[in-house]
């Protein structure tokens, strides 16, 4: 059976393509650049040269598909709400309209836990807490837009699904060595001491997720994907940084003072037409200083999702790569 993957080059991307390998899935993938094109077929997968907004070409890409897994997107802190609108809404409208052209049988997105996400903490967060748009972040507002796209197009002979994973860690994950940079270049610290709950998804599990999504979801479904355990967010982004070989100092700020001086920031960068991003940001603040605690209960109950990575063996392979990586380097 072959599945079409959007998004295949990046983090997720990767292990999405080498698991449908694994487990005998033929992929194709969407490439953007030549770069990307190289990338995704060094995986296995056959390359469809385009990108999101190019309907034609992924629909021809699709046309011997059953299924599309939808990962591509715009993750970032910073950005103009058009474009983070063309990136998430615009381009998952496009892939849905050229799966259904292309007679695809299933859809899954793979979303973010970020949609269900206002000014509160979330504690014990289920799908019934709902989407959220939040003027204050793009990116939330853009990925809670397109799950609704993605939900709503489900129908006879058209399963859609969307899965959500909290922050996505792993071997190849870009968010650590920037903060790592940011550590070693003094800019670091903590919010509210870092002092609260937190969920997260190994990669590996998220693209075991979106892949049982894929074979046994009802349809119009949306699924949180978590780690067997929670975790106390100072510890593990300690832990993470220490594997990159840097430790945090112990700098905090309270969480209403972090608020207004990324307000400040980023009325200053906006003002100013800064091209860079600002050191601290509103979905900065939101997505990483807060207690977030997530159910995964719906994906093992439909779906039968367990994780197949615990945290002990996914820590034990970050340390192996940076230890290749050391290697190589001497």
């Amino acid at each position: 059976m072959k599945v079409f993957v959007t998004g295949g080059s990046g983090f997720v991307g990767h292990c999405m393509i080498q698991m449908l390998r694994e487990r005998g899935y033929q992929v194709k993938a969407l490439a953007r650049s030549e770069q990307a094109a190289k990338w995704v077929s060094h995986l296995g997968a056959d390359v469809v040269r385009g990108d999101l907004l190019d309907q034609a070409v992924m629909t021809d890409g699709m046309r011997d598909c059953k299924i599309v897994v939808h990962v591509a997107g715009l993750l970032s802190t910073w950005g103009s709400y058009e474009t983070f609108y063309q990136a998430n809404v615009v381009g998952t409208q496009r892939t849905l309209a050229a799966a259904k052209t292309a007679k695809v049988e299933k859809f899954v997105q793979v979303g973010a836990s970020a949609s269900v996400m206002n000014h509160k903490p979330l504690g014990h967060a289920d799908e019934n807490f709902p989407l959220q748009q939040p003027t204050f972040s793009p990116y939330i507002a853009t990925k809670s837009l397109a799950e609704q796209q993605v939900v709503a197009a489900n129908q006879p002979g058209f399963m859609t699904a969307v899965v959500r994973p909290a922050w996505i860690w792993g071997t190849g994950d870009r968010a650590i060595p920037q903060l790592a940079q940011a550590v070693r270049a003094g800019q670091f610290i903590w919010i509210d001491r870092g002092n609260y709950t937190y969920t997260t998804t190994h990669v590996a599990n998220v693209c075991h997720g979106a892949i049982l999504a894929a074979e046994r979801s009802s349809g119009g479904q949306a699924y949180f994907l978590a780690d067997d355990d929670l975790v106390q967010f100072r510890e593990w982004v300690t832990t993470l940084l220490q594997i990159e070989g840097v430790t945090p100092e112990n700098r905090s700020i309270p969480y209403r003072l972090a608020w207004k001086l990324a307000r400040i920031a980023e009325t200053f960068w906006q003002v100013t037409r800064r091209q860079d991003t600002p050191p601290l940001t509103r979905t900065m603040v939101r997505l990483i200083g807060q207690e977030l605690i997530l159910s995964d209960r719906k994906a093992r109950s439909e779906l039968g999702y367990t994780p197949i990575v615990s945290r002990v063996s996914g820590l034990a392979e970050l340390v192996r790569s940076r230890d290749q990586i050391l290697s190589t380097l001497s």
